[in-house]
């Protein structure tokens, strides 16, 4: 058995992991889904990296999932709490002295040109599109639910400071139809900085949505001391 500890992404709500989380418990895995200040613009990413670690304290190593843009939380972690493995699911990866915003400005080709600019919490049309458009209807109209949208502006302009954080163990699992961040650059983009492979899945942006099961056997198969 292992222990998860689940990060949300900018625009969905913790009730965004609803489908994932039976799946991993039928696994025989406990699951705790954290949930980040996303009303506060002026946290810093130590306030985010906080609220996670204030779930998992006094606890055994967890393996925490971080989908989208919270993979700019997972190198402040391991300082905070006791890690076994970190996961970006369709994730940023931060890089250490740049803000996310430098990394964007030098490299705005992460993300998919049509994507940018887009809110997909305040429309409906957007989020089907771009998060949810290999769901079927019933799991769409379920998932359009789950929407919240994250302000984060100081998280997002503040310089990544940590180091040494690679000293856990890494996992990036990377969804080829994923219509938010370009697959074709975040496949190399993780080869290079990370020194590992993706784990590929079929699909868009936000499996632990559309293909929960086969997400969870992804997540139950990483190695785990």
């Amino acid at each position: 058995m292992s222990r998860f500890c689940l990060i949300h992404g900018s625009t969905q709500n913790p009730s965004g992991w609803a489908r994932l989380v039976p799946e991993l418990d039928r696994r025989g895995h406990e699951v705790v889904c954290a949930d980040l200040p996303c009303d506060e613009p002026d946290a810093s990413g130590t306030r985010y990296a906080e609220v996670v670690a204030d779930s998992l304290r006094a606890a055994d190593p967890a393996i925490v999932v971080a989908h989208s843009v919270s993979g700019i939380f997972l190198p402040l972690l391991p300082s905070r709490c006791s890690l076994s493995r970190l996961v970006f699911l369709a994730a940023f990866v931060p890089e250490i002295g740049k803000s996310p915003m430098q990394q964007l400005q030098a490299n705005p080709e992460m993300f998919c040109s049509d994507w940018i600019g887009k809110d997909p919490t305040k429309d409906d049309a957007v989020a089907v599109h771009y998060l949810f458009h290999d769901c079927d209807p019933e799991t769409t109209a379920w998932a359009l639910t789950t929407r919240r949208a994250m302000i984060a502006r100081r998280a997002l302009t503040e310089v990544c400071a940590s180091s040494g954080w690679t000293d856990v163990p890494v996992s990036y699992v990377l969804c080829r139809e994923d219509r938010t961040l370009r697959p074709d650059y975040w496949r190399e983009r993780v080869r290079s900085q990370l020194s590992i492979d993706p784990i590929e899945l079929a699909g868009g942006h936000c499996p632990h949505v559309s293909r929960p099961a086969e997400l969870a056997d992804v997540l139950s198969e990483l190695p785990y001391p």
